[in-house]
C-alpha cells in the first residue's frame, strides 16, 4: 500500500465510547517537515472464484404514505446464534457451515474495486492510527506536516492542508475531523484523560480501576446534561491495546432464547420517526423493516436508528451540517442484503452476551485477556457500522467515511498488525463505489464494535421495558430481570465530569491562535525518525536522545522521552506511547 494512514479522529466522538490506547508499530517523528510516505508494500494475490450468495429477503419500509413493498425479514432457525438467514435456508455456495454469511472476499480471492491486485492482504502491518488515550505520540501519516508554532506548540495538517492535530504548549491536543469536528484531549496528573466536544458540553473522563486481580477502563458520558458510565477491558494483542466493552448486566437465559426465536407472528411496530429531522436526514438512505419476524430484526432497526440519532444531533450541537446521504436504501445505500449482514452480526453479539451471562452463573471468572481480542478472535466476518467521521484509506489516498456506512472484516488481522483491509459494503456518501476494500485502523475497528454493543444493550433493555406494548409480543414473566457483573459495585460516575469537560475546551481556546502563527507548510524536508517495535536501548537512544526519566521493572524498562513513553522488555521495544 502506499502511503501511510493517518489517525482518525473517530474514537474522540462524544457519543462514541472509542477512544484506545494504541501501541504503535511504527511512529514517525519529523518536527517542521513533511513526513516520508510509507513504501510499498505488495504481495501478489490469486483469483478464486467469488462465493454467491442469496439476497436477504428482508425489505426496507417505503417512504412514509406509501404502499409496503417486499417482504418480511427472514426468519431465524430456531435458536442458531445467526438468526439471519431464512430458516430452512442452506448456507451459501462455498460457505462453511456456521460461518457468517456475506463473507466477502477472502485472503485470496480478487480484490474488490477500488484496491489493485497485489495489494497488502487483510491484517497488514500499516503505521499506527495515532494517540488515543494518552497525549505522548504526533500526528502522522503521508503528506502530513508539521509547523511549531512561536509559543511552542505544534500544528499538523494533511497532504491538502486541512488541519488534523493541534498541540497547545499548555499540553491540550484538538483533533479535528473530517467533517470539522473539534475533539479536545487533555491527560490529567492522576491518570484520568478527559475527552470533550470542542464546545465542552459534552464526552467522556476516562480512568482505570481494578477489581480483584482485573483491570477495566471506565468512561463517564455526559450527553446533555444525562450522565452515564460504560466500562471496557485493556485487551492487548500484537503490541496493540484494544478497549473491549463489557456489559455491566446480563439478562435471564430464558429472555436470550426468546430474542433467537421467531415470533408466533409478523410484527409491526411504530418507532414514530416519521417527524424526527435525523430520520428525513438519513430516510433516502435507510428504512426499518415493514414487519418483524423475529426480536434480532427489531434489535437490528434499533442499532441502526441510535447511530443516526447520536450523529445527527452530535452534529447539530457542534454547529456541523454535511450533506444528507447520497446513496439509496434500494440500491446502493443500506439494501436488504446490507441490513440482513448486519442482523447477522446482531446475533453474534446477543450469542457472545449469553455466553458471559452463563459464565457468570456457573461462578466462572471472565478470562484473563490473552490471545486474538474478540473483535477477530474466532477468524470469521464481522460488521462494523460506522458511528462518525472517520479517515480510511484507498491505496494510501485518504477518504472519509460517515456514520451509517457499513464495513465488512473478512478475517482475522496478522498480529501486530494496526490496520485491517475491510469490504465497504454500503457508503452513505459514495465515496468508492460498493464492494471497494479499504484500509481501517484497528481501534477505529474496535471503536464502533463497542458502541454497536453499547446500543444492543440499550435495545434490549427497551425490549424489555416496552413488551407487551406498541405491538412487540409480551415476555414470560420469569424472562423478565437482570442480573449484575461482579464489577459493576465498583462503577462510580465521576461527579465533576461536566465541569471537567468545559474546563478542558477552554485550555484548548489557544488552538484557534496558533493557526494563525504557524505556516501552512514546512519550510523544508528533512529525513525522518522512525522508532519501531522490537528496537534496542541504544538504537531508541540514538534517535530520541537521552530518556527525561527511566524506571526499571526488572526485565521491562520504561524510558520516558520528550514525545513518547517506550517500553523495553529483554531489552528490545515491546510498546510505544
Amino acid at each position: 500500500m502506499k502511503g501511510r494512514p493517518v489517525k482518525s479522529s473517530h474514537a474522540f466522538r462524544s457519543l462514541l465510547p472509542g477512544g484506545i490506547s494504541l501501541a504503535v508499530a511504527a511512529l514517525v517523528i519529523a518536527p517542521s517537515v513533511p513526513l516520508h510516505a510509507m513504501q510499498e508494500r505488495d504481495k501478489a494475490r490469486q483469483e478464486e472464484q467469488g462465493r454467491g450468495r442469496e439476497p436477504g429477503r428482508g425489505e426496507a419500509e417505503p417512504r412514509p404514505g406509501a404502499e409496503p413493498r417486499g417482504e418480511t425479514p427472514s426468519r431465524p432457525q430456531g435458536q442458531a446464534p445467526a438468526p439471519g438467514r431464512p430458516q430452512g435456508q442452506a448456507p451459501a455456495p462455498g460457505r462453511p457451515q456456521g460461518q457468517a454469511p456475506n463473507s466477502g472476499r477472502p485472503q485470496g480471492q480478487a480484490p474488490a474495486p477500488g484496491r489493485p491486485q497485489g495489494q497488502a492482504p487483510v491484517g497488514h502491518a500499516l503505521p499506527s492510527a495515532g494517540p488515543r488515550e494518552n497525549l505522548s505520540r504526533p500526528f502522522a501519516g503521508p503528506g502530513v506536516t508539521v509547523s511549531r508554532t512561536p509559543n511552542g506548540g505544534q500544528v499538523f495538517r494533511g497532504p491538502g492542508g486541512a488541519v488534523r492535530e493541534v498541540r497547545t504548549p499548555g499540553g491540550a491536543v484538538v483533533h479535528f475531523a473530517p467533517n470539522g469536528m473539534r475533539r479536545v484531549e487533555v491527560a490529567r496528573p492522576d491518570g484520568r484523560v478527559v475527552f470533550a466536544n470542542g464546545n465542552g458540553r459534552g464526552g467522556f473522563i476516562q480512568r482505570p480501576f481494578m477489581v480483584g486481580n482485573q483491570a477495566f477502563v471506565q468512561r463517564t458520558f455526559v450527553e446533555h446534561g444525562v450522565i452515564s458510565v460504560r466500562v471496557y477491558r485493556p485487551w492487548v494483542y500484537g503490541g496493540v491495546t484494544f478497549n473491549v466493552y463489557a456489559p455491566t448486566r446480563f439478562y435471564r437465559p430464558s429472555f436470550y432464547a426468546w430474542t433467537y426465536h421467531p415470533w408466533g407472528q409478523p410484527v409491526y411496530y411504530q418507532w414514530g420517526w416519521g417527524g424526527r429531522p435525523w430520520y428525513g436526514y438519513y430516510g433516502g438512505y435507510y428504512r426499518p423493516y415493514p414487519v418483524y419476524a423475529s426480536p434480532v430484526f427489531w434489535l437490528t432497526d434499533f442499532m441502526v436508528a441510535a447511530t443516526f440519532e447520536a450523529a445527527y444531533q452530535e452534529n447539530l450541537d457542534n454547529g456541523i451540517a454535511p450533506p444528507p446521504p447520497t446513496a439509496s436504501y434500494d440500491s446502493d445505500g443500506m439494501t436488504p442484503e446490507v441490513k440482513q449482514a448486519i442482523a447477522d452480526e446482531v446475533s453474534r453479539q446477543l450469542a457472545q452476551q449469553q455466553q458471559q451471562q452463563q459464565q457468570q452463573a456457573a461462578g466462572v471468572a471472565a478470562p484473563a485477556p490473552s490471545g486474538p481480542p474478540p473483535l477477530f478472535a474466532d477468524n470469521v466476518s464481522r460488521i462494523f457500522l460506522v458511528t462518525g467521521s472517520t479517515v480510511a484509506y484507498d491505496h494510501g489516498r485518504e477518504i472519509h467515511l460517515s456514520e451509517g456506512d457499513v464495513l465488512r472484516l473478512n478475517g482475522a488481522p496478522a498480529p501486530g498488525a494496526t490496520y485491517a483491509d475491510v469490504e465497504l459494503m454500503a457508503s452513505a456518501h459514495r465515496v468508492l463505489p460498493k464492494g471497494s476494500t479499504v484500509s481501517v485502523s484497528l481501534t477505529d475497528l474496535q471503536d464502533m464494535q463497542n458502541q454497536m454493543e453499547a446500543n444492543l444493550d440499550k435495545g434490549l433493555d427497551q425490549l424489555q421495558t416496552s413488551q407487551g406494548q406498541g405491538g412487540l409480543p409480551p415476555l414470560p414473566p420469569s424472562d423478565l430481570g437482570s442480573t449484575r457483573a461482579p464489577f459493576a459495585s465498583a462503577v462510580q460516575p465521576d461527579p465533576a465530569a461536566t465541569s471537567e469537560l468545559s474546563q478542558a475546551a477552554q485550555e484548548a481556546n489557544g488552538a484557534d491562535q496558533m493557526l494563525g502563527q504557524a505556516p501552512a507548510t514546512a519550510p523544508q524536508a528533512v529525513p525522518a525518525r522512525t522508532v519501531t517495535l522490537g528496537m534496542g536501548e541504544a538504537e531508541v537512544q540514538s534517535i530520541l536522545g537521552a530518556p527525561r526519566e527511566v524506571a526499571n521493572l526488572g526485565a521491562r524498562k520504561i524510558e520516558v522521552f520528550q514525545d513518547l513513553k517506550v517500553t523495553f522488555t529483554n531489552g528490545r521495544v515491546t510498546d510505544i506511547q
